[in-house]
């Protein structure tokens, strides 16, 4: 079936035809079928699934129907409509009829040399199409009155003078029947400006794109001011809702009629919700709603939902916000927190610029120009014409002037992402810009104004003009390995392109990425097109940036990077590059390209986004701290085992269960079948000796039915799997739990025998036991996803190929389900047990006794004992597939739990969303954030000192533009630990008259730090690898001073789980100093000899050093009970063995301890990949432990902090 989408010419819409009226005309494609409206809709929000995570379906929607009239193709405009166009915007139209000049293509990724000469718009219509076929996208010759009426949003990207800027924004201020959204941008050399208004009425929906607060209600006062108690949900973060915030009830046992209260909004509309009050006195996890004295008393339970209500968000004009812009970080966006004011500056600037430029006719010719645009601001400030309090600052204003008429790819970059966002939040999502924003990067500028400035007709002239043609030069030889090539990877190469990065005859940038292209990557990978699904991200998009500019030297690679790849990312490929650029979606990877650019003192370029939300973070050795250093980005809460098991009371709760249902169903299930196939017996044992038998019981009923259909693979088999597994979980479970606790269950305290109230309050929910009924959506859909996928594991049907969209389409109906469980059995009720592990109120750890039903189970099993098990397939999960049964199994499974706890249900999209772990990710933070991440890269090719580099936060939602100077790198340096005794440890005495310990009873414990400071940057670097243990120990005694006391070489990690089950990881080490013992077996008395005999001859022996006697014993009494003597160690340390191959023996020892199952895998091994290397570094966590040897006579002291140890490996 074909995947159109409808048009309408006029609105430009672009959407399933269902959801918008306008779309009546169909598109012929000459295919065979035609798609249905729901799979149109399907294809259409799969498309859009991230950037819908950030801004809503409803958003983007919205965002089809809109129409921008964009008045020049200046580098911002062409960055700001490709964003627009890839988030789906209805229609575009380009008024630019300027010819595109050489210098262009430094800036417009869409120019090649070939269309220099041609005008701008028409040029560039065709191109933009490529990124979305179905954005209506135009030029016309000129801006009229009748061209914007036929807009929804006017934005110019170019000057023009002043009073006719003024005269188009009073045009679309009392536009009618409703505003047009204006908006201004421009940049010049490192300075940037955008100013919005979307009129007087324009209404804020959401203003910041959070999700909406949830709280349990525990009680509701009558009251004229109600108290409303409430707790927090598990899994949600806590918090207060601001004042004047709007809240609604749902699930209320009690207070009829409080759920469909009505009160009028900001906006006077009537909204189904209640206005927040709140009060200093009133106690922690309250909030007041108002007069409930109409209402009967409240009974129990409910939910308490944030609800977003309109709020009116009136604009400035741009005549009244030139005049007064505002106050930076309250009334005006500020960006510059280093140099407070500077966004008074830069706006004085801008409007005494315009003004100039506006008097004169004529644009401004430089520096050349700077008198009269100081003079013209003084004038501005003089006359009140600016109501600024503010004295010119000459220095800026010089800056400013210098390159006002010469863009700077980067900040088209960032202010294409801003304006593009601006225009999205038309929709009501998100907080508008109040007029103007200005961001300067003067930092980035180079120290004095370079000699080679001058033009010379080429695409890097505007770059040139600000940092010089050596400048360029060295951008063009530089070699760089681009981590990831995404979203932001394909930003950051098109930045490199259109700056000349690696484009020169000795630059080289390796870019890598293991992924293929999927369809929801186009709204925001731009770089891609339809015809590339499927294809290497690296390799497609290399191709795309090297059409941009043919010079780009890049080679394109498809793996990960990690411990695993190694052998081709190794010591030479980076010790061979000038820097890093990490452009990836996950902290493990991120911090394992840190980890490298430590070792081999290479400069990161590291960035990330969420939603609308994103960040910069330059790493520069020995200048900056590490990415790591900044610390482990916030997760989030976890949802606790107990709720997901047994107490869900969210709709979250139930999909993050589903989720793990279907791991167990259709990944665990097939490891277990194999499992027991192999070793029947051992399987058995394993579930007979479990410690849970709630699970154990859950596991065999499984992988009984599972058996059976295996034996007889059949379509009916398939669906008898998917029927008991129905009744399994949505029947069976839910009557263990309910037996175990009835409705009016009470809890008891184990130690006062006192009652503590009911048990299912609070989150507790009562549930209520399934019966399937094929005439219930959710069960039919249930059942018909579950079949598919266990008749997919079974080979019953092949696996889904990749855009085959008729996958098993004869199922999916409530018909063919009917049909289908005619032919099934009930599956008999059989008791499993409660696992109320984690819910102290149900009895702490407390199982139901299980094990008769366990063992019957078991037996069963045994009947399977020696059978040939058919080759069974596991799923593997997909997300971006929507006709592949996985979301739609989850959903069902979801909503099937939510009825058994009367929680509400979610619909696909959302459970796509959570179960799918999707990240918000939309184009416009993307832009932003990459073009400012150019910006720290020329600070690295200028050699600029740690002050100038800055790390970024940038919120497009609520307009938040924070930089800070990076942070030096972290000092360890020797101190003294405090310590103070426990206070039982200490008399009366030691204590003052505040019961504080005194002074003197305070322990003090020094520590070193060797070198003393040093950061992770430093390393402690061994003369050679040839040296052996003993010279390493004389080398650190003589050299630094340090006597070596132990060194327990980490091989690589084991798992395990804290209190909370949290995975933790403990390292696993194999000791090197003091080299462990090596037991002559000539030394040890005869087998012969009795205990005390052989003790007696082991205790006189004058062989056996004093210190190794017991050891000695011990191997003597070990060959003894087993009757063989211990044979010569081969894999042991010795003082004389070599630092290189002592560490070819740990890698050895890690290989092992891999093999045998100690260390985990998840994790690794510490030591890998030796043959080749330049060089092993040991980590500081991991350096042999050592004291200081004082020359002063002073007692050595531990060395806490040691800096890394390099041992050289070649020649």
């Amino acid at each position: 079936p074909s995947r159109r989408l409808l048009i309408d010419s006029h609105m430009g819409c672009v959407c399933p035809s269902r959801i918008s009226p306008c779309c009546t005309d169909s598109v012929a494609d000459g295919s065979d079928g035609e798609m249905t409206t729901g799979e149109m809709e399907a294809s259409f929000l799969n498309k859009f699934s991230r950037q819908n995570a950030a801004l809503g379906a409803d958003v983007t929607m919205k965002m089809t129907k809109m129409r921008a009239l964009v008045i020049g193709c200046s580098g911002v405009a062409v960055e700001t409509v490709k964003n627009l166009v890839l988030q789906g915007l209805g229609g575009v139209t380009l008024v630019d009829q300027k010819p595109a000049q050489i210098k262009d293509l430094g800036v417009n990724f869409f120019l090649s040399e070939a269309d220099v000469g041609k005008p701008l718009a028409p040029t560039l219509v065709p191109k933009f199409k490529e990124l979305n076929p179905f954005c209506d996208i135009r030029a016309a010759d000129a801006l009229t009155p009748e061209l914007l009426s036929q807009h929804g949003v006017l934005l110019i990207c170019e000057d023009m003078p002043l009073a006719e800027l003024v005269k188009w924004n009073d045009l679309c201020r009392n536009a009618q029947p409703k505003a047009i959204a204006f908006a201004f941008a421009r940049t010049g050399g490192v300075f940037g400006s955008v100013f919005v208004d979307f009129g007087p009425g324009h209404i804020v929906s959401d203003p910041n794109g959070q999700p909406p607060m949830l709280r349990l209600v525990e009680s509701i006062e009558t009251g004229t001011e109600a108290l409303v108690r409430v707790t927090v949900p598990d899994g949600q973060a806590p918090g207060s809702l601001p004042e004047g915030s709007y809240v609604e009830f749902s699930d209320v046992k009690g207070c009829e009629g409080i759920a469909t209260h009505q009160e009028p909004s900001p906006t006077g509309e009537m909204v189904t919700a209640w206005k927040v009050i709140t009060k200093p006195s009133d106690p922690v996890n309250t909030v007041r709603i108002g007069d409930t004295t109409g209402f009967p008393p409240h009974i129990s339970g409910g939910l308490m939902t944030e609800k977003r209500v309109g709020t009116p968000y009136p604009f400035k004009s741009l005549s009244e916000a030139l005049k007064e812009p505002g106050m930076p970080f309250d009334t005006m966006v500020g960006t510059d927190m280093i140099n407070f004011g500077s966004e008074w500056q830069v706006h004085l600037a801008l409007h005494a610029a315009l003004a100039v430029e506006s008097e004169r006719g004529a644009p401004l010719a430089g520096e050349a120009d700077l008198p009269a645009v100081i003079e013209k601001a003084k004038e501005l400030l003089s006359s009140k014409q600016s109501a600024l309090d503010v004295d010119v600052d000459d220095a800026l204003f010089a800056k400013f002037v210098r390159h006002f008429s010469v863009p700077l790819q980067p900040f088209c970059a960032f202010l294409g992402g801003i304006v593009a966002q601006e225009i999205v939040k038309m929709a009501g999502k998100f907080t508008p810009i109040p007029g103007f924003l200005h961001l300067n990067a003067v930092e980035s500028l180079p120290d004095e104004v370079p000699s080679d400035c001058e033009p010379r007709g080429t695409r890097y002239d505007n770059l040139a003009a600000v940092y010089g043609h050596g400048f360029v030069e060295k951008l063009s030889n530089l070699k760089h390995f681009m981590v990831g090539c995404g979203a932001l990877g394909c930003e950051f190469l098109k930045n490199y392109a259109l700056n000349g990065v690696c484009c020169g005859p000795q630059g080289l940038l390796t870019v890598t990425d293991a992924d293929r292209i999927e369809l929801s990557n186009l709204t925001r990978q731009f770089l891609f097109r339809e015809h590339n699904v499927g294809q290497p991200k690296s390799k497609a998009a290399s191709e795309m940036a090297r059409v941009m500019n043919p010079g780009m030297k890049v080679k394109a690679l498809e793996m990960f990077v990690g411990t695993k790849t190694e052998d081709t990312f190794d010591d030479n490929f980076w010790m061979n590059l000038d820097g890093v650029c990490n452009a990836l979606d996950n902290m493990e990877a991120r911090f394992y390209v840190d980890d490298q650019c430590v070792k081999y003192e290479k400069a990161l370029l590291e960035s990330g986004t969420m939603g609308p939300a994103g960040n910069v973070d330059p790493i520069v050795p020995f200048k900056t701290q590490t990415y790591r250093d900044g610390g482990q980005a916030d997760e989030g809460g976890g949802i606790p085992m107990c709720t997901l098991r047994n107490f869900p009371h969210l709709p979250d709760h139930c999909i993050e269960w589903a989720r793990d249902q279907f791991e167990l169903l259709f990944v665990k299930s097939v490891r277990q079948a194999k499992k027991f196939a192999e070793d029947p017996t051992a399987f058995i044992s394993e579930r007979e000796t479990s410690t849970d038998d709630t699970q154990a019981i859950f596991e065999v009923r499984g992988l009984l039915s599972l058996l059976k259909a295996a034996e007889a693979r059949t379509l009916q088999s398939a669906g008898q799997v998917a029927f008991d597994y129905f009744h399994l979980l949505f029947r069976d479970k839910i009557v263990d739990l309910t037996t175990a606790f009835p409705e009016d269950a009470r809890v008891i305290d184990a130690d006062t025998k006192q009652d503590k109230g009911a048990f299912w309050s609070g989150h507790k929910r009562f549930p209520t036991a399934a019966t399937f009924d094929a005439s219930k959506e959710t069960h039919w859909k249930y059942q018909v996803a579950t079949t598919a996928l266990f008749a997919a594991m079974l080979g019953v049907v092949p696996p889904k190929k990749d855009g085959d969209d008729s996958y098993l389409k004869e199922w999916r109906s409530q018909k063919w389900c009917a049909e289908q469980v005619k032919g099934l059995t009930v599956p008999e009720y059989v008791a499993g047990g409660v696992n109320t592990e984690g819910d102290d109120a149900a009895g702490g750890g407390g199982k139901t006794d299980s094990k008769a039903t366990l063992r019957a189970l078991l037996k069963q099993l045994e009947g399977f004992s020696g059978k040939p098990l058919p080759a069974l397939e596991e799923a593997d999960f997909e997300k971006d597939d929507d006709m592949n049964f996985h979301i739609d199994f989850i959903t069902r499974c979801s909503n099937l739990r939510a009825d058994n706890y009367q929680i509400s249900n979610s619909d696909f999209q959302k459970v796509k969303l959570v179960a799918g772990r999707i990240v918000p990710a939309i184009a416009t933070t993307t832009a932003a954030v990459c073009g400012l991440v150019m910006l720290e890269l020329f600070k690295l090719v200028l050699g600029k000192p740690v002050e100038a580099f800055r790390t970024r936060q940038v919120g497009l939602a609520v307009n938040t533009y924070t930089s800070f100077e990076a942070q030096g790198p972290k000092a360890f340096r020797s101190g003294v630990e405090k310590k103070a005794p426990k206070p039982e440890e200490l008399p009366p005495e030691a204590f003052d008259a505040n019961g504080g310990v005194k002074p003197e009873y305070i322990l003090s414990e020094a520590y070193a730090a060797y070198p003393d400071p040093h950061s992770i940057w430093d390393k402690l670097k061994v003369p050679s690898g040839a040296m052996t243990l003993g010279q390493f120990k004389e080398w650190l005694s003589s050299e630094h001073k340090l006597q070596l006391k132990t060194w327990g070489f980490v091989l690589g990690w084991k798992r395990t789980e804290d209190d909370a089950g949290k995975e933790m990881r403990v390292p696993y080490s194999a000791q090197v100093y003091p080299p462990p013992v090596i037991i002559d077996a000539k030394l040890l008395p005869s087998l012969e000899d009795g205990q005390g005999d052989a003790m007696k001859k082991i205790m006189t022996s004058t062989t056996i050093p004093q210190p190794q006697k017991m050891q000695y014993l011990s191997a003597w009494q070990k060959a003894k009970q087993t009757g063989v003597m211990p044979s010569a160690a081969t894999d042991a340390v010795t003082m004389d063995m070599t630092l290189k191959d002592i560490l070819v023996m740990m890698e050895a020892k890690a290989d092992k301890a891999m093999a045998d199952g100690i260390l985990w895998p998840k994790f690794g091994k510490a030591i890998s990949g030796l043959a080749g290397r330049k060089f092993w570094v040991i980590p500081a966590d991991q350096t042999p432990s050592c004291n200081t040897m004082p020359t002063d006579g002073s007692d050595p002291v531990d060395v806490r902090y040691m800096a890394r140890v390099e041992i050289p490996l070649s020649a």
